[in-house]
């Protein structure tokens, strides 16, 4: 099944229950209309149908980016380059596939291949090299690859590289080395052939001499449509939340959003306690891309939020946590060119500052604010004052952006961002539409693409990550692995995470090429955050001790609890005292008031009047 949908607009043929529509005109920015191409029957469908919509292909085995070799994906990557100029037209031309074919070095029907694959579905990987069914012919020991491999790495790809002939000794030196029958000459030239020529040029000549491979290309459309350009920033919410059990503050959140940059639209946003980096990033990306629905269900919001599908290019800091690999593999498996802000060029960055700038003023306005500058809050105590928690300043935020800002009057557009985005899409009579971006229909793979991975090795007690004991019996053919490319290592594998809720990993099982959900190896410990997890840490580092094992991390979650729940019994006495001792004075004041007997000072309760909280606040016991 393809993993991406088609853009959307007049034209588009689709499929759905064995019926084929083609799309009639957009209505709106989530309906249009369809007419069934034998019946000529016109009925109108949502993008919420889509999912059924798409013509069904088989499906492939599904593959973690992590787990590819390296020089197989920067192959597909190329190809991608290569094509990318061609992926999408309607009416291209075959002189145009010749010059690309010629760019490549392959011949047309090898570019008909890589365009049917890619626009089939919507993925880099789908251009890897094809797996070759050898089953009952001769093929080359796996270990004979690995060494034609390295070679061609270490020894041929280099500016001072040996030529072929040479290059193939050193492979039959090495095979003979390990006991194992070399590969036919025409095997290793074969597999040089197979190499791009920019990546011969950037091994052999340097990268200067590679961009001459480059595809060539016409001007790139800037920020003229929408989700042509995504900006994203992150900053520290300037207000401090309370948690969600005993309402006791915490500390400030941290936000990271993406605007489109041609509506001014929020795309997406992620907001935790953990400070920003690629994790956030990621998810912002994910939000960005994917329906809201489900999620604006949850929070109980009931504004509409069209923004979703494929961004062309996303725009991030230039900070260096932000340059980890599974994001940028993530984006190119989307065909997402992921930019980097350049260094000292903070124009670059002008509209998500901006729209940053605008939200938080709306922030200062809600009980717990710490205002821009400590020097703004006067005796304002932003810790007293905090009352909401993560999930309602969440449900707040969607609301104010939702139903607030996307339909407010832009100062640069003239227009709210909303009509804007709707123009860009749906067209008006001066301005055509673009139709609905491209978007995954495969959104369990999309989200775990972009989920942080670490590589691990599979123990009998499972997998152990921060301290945490992780096990399930698929796990067990692969305890002890041992590495291919060493005896005495052993072998690692990648297992992904999702931050909100550390109770289950996602472990990749490379022979079978799926992900499995692997729980506590203790089903009593409850589920956390990797942010409590890290409170957790934090207390035992103050307390002097270790988080050593998941036994004293999950005590040390629990005695937390226990203070927590002190504190909160602690604090309900004293607001009851001291709305005892408000009625107190109340009623001391009145009486001195009927009797006009007058009230020496030091008969006064000695209390600041500014403690004093509303009849409101004094909770049951």
């Amino acid at each position: 099944m393809s993993d991406v949908m088609p853009v959307i607009r007049p034209g588009t043929i689709m499929e759905r229950e064995g019926r084929r529509f083609c799309v009639r005109r957009l209505l709106s920015m989530t309906e249009f209309e369809v007419i069934d191409i034998e019946s000529g029957e016109v009925a109108k469908s949502s993008l919420f149908d889509l999912k059924n919509a798409i013509t069904l292909q088989t499906p492939s085995p599904r593959l973690d980016l992590v787990a590819l070799d390296e020089d197989d994906w920067n192959l597909a990557i190329e190809r991608f380059r290569f094509i990318s100029p061609l992926v999408g037209l309607s009416q291209r031309t075959k002189s145009q596939v010749r010059e690309i074919a010629k760019q490549a070095s392959v011949d047309t029907a090898t570019v008909y291949r890589w365009l049917e694959r890619f626009e089939s579905t919507g993925i880099v990987s789908s251009l890897l090299r094809r797996e070759r069914n050898d089953q009952g012919k001769p093929r080359t020991d796996d270990q004979a690859e690995t060494i034609m491999k390295l070679v061609i790495r270490d020894e041929f790809l280099q500016e001072q590289g040996l030529s072929p002939t040479r290059a193939y000794r050193e492979v039959q030196r090495q095979c003979r080395k390990e006991g194992i029958a070399a590969p036919h000459l025409s095997t290793f030239r074969r597999r040089i052939r197979e190499l791009t020529p920019a990546i011969l040029a950037t091994g052999r000549e340097g990268k200067k001499s590679a961009r001459r491979f480059q595809p060539i290309r016409g001007s790139f459309p800037g920020a003229d449509f929408p989700y042509a350009v995504l900006q994203i920033d992150h900053t520290t919410v300037d207000i401090i939340l309370v948690d969600e059990t005993h309402r006791l503050p915490i500390q400030r959140p941290y936000i990271t959003v993406a605007i489109d940059v041609f509506s001014r639209m929020v795309a997406g946003y992620y907001i935790s306690f953990d400070p920003p980096g690629t994790l956030g990033t990621a998810l912002c990306i994910a939000n960005a891309i994917l329906p809201k629905e489900k999620r604006l269900n949850e929070l109980e919001v009931s504004y509409s939020w069209p923004c979703r599908g494929l961004p062309r290019i996303i725009h991030v800091d230039n900070a260096k946590e932000f340059r980890g690999n599974a994001l940028k593999m993530a984006c190119q498996e989307y065909g997402i060119d992921l930019q980097f802000r350049p260094v000292k060029q903070p124009n670059y960055g002008g509209h998500i500052e901006r729209l940053m700038g605008t939200l938080m003023k709306e922030i200062h306005a809600l009980p717990g604010t710490t205002r821009s500058r400590s020097t703004d809050l006067g005796n304002y105590n932003p810790e007293r004052k905090a009352a909401m928690t993560l999930g309602e300043f969440e449900t707040w935020f969607a609301s104010l952006v939702l139903g607030a800002y996307h339909h407010r009057i832009h100062s640069d557009l003239k227009m709210p961002p909303i009509t804007k985005y709707e123009q860009g899409i749906v067209g008006d009579e001066q301005h055509p539409g673009t139709g609905y971006p491209p978007g995954p229909t495969n959104e369990e793979k999309l989200h775990i693409d972009f989920l942080p991975f670490e590589m691990r090795t599979i123990q009998p007690y499972g997998i152990s990550m921060d301290g945490i004991f992780y096990q399930a019996d698929v796990l067990s053919r692969w305890i002890g692995a041992k590495a291919t490319e060493s005896i005495r290592a052993k072998r690692k594998f990648i297992v992904r995470r999702d931050p909100r809720d550390i109770s289950y990993l996602l472990f990749f099982d490379p022979e079978v090429k799926q992900h499995f959900r692997i729980p506590y190896q203790n089903p009593r410990f409850p589920a956390i955050s990797l942010w409590e997890l890290h409170a957790v840490q934090r207390y035992l580092k103050e307390q002097g001790k270790k988080a050593e094992n998941q036994e004293v991390i999950f005590a040390a979650f629990d005695e937390m609890r226990r203070i927590e729940d002190e504190a909160r019994t602690q604090t309900k006495r004293t607001r009851i005292s001291q709305a005892k001792r408000y009625q107190r004075r109340i009623a001391l004041d009145k009486q001195a008031s009927s009797e006009a007997i007058p009230q020496t000072p030091s008969t006064l309760i000695d209390m600041d009047i500014d403690d004093i909280r509303p009849f409101d606040d004094v909770e049951e016991i």
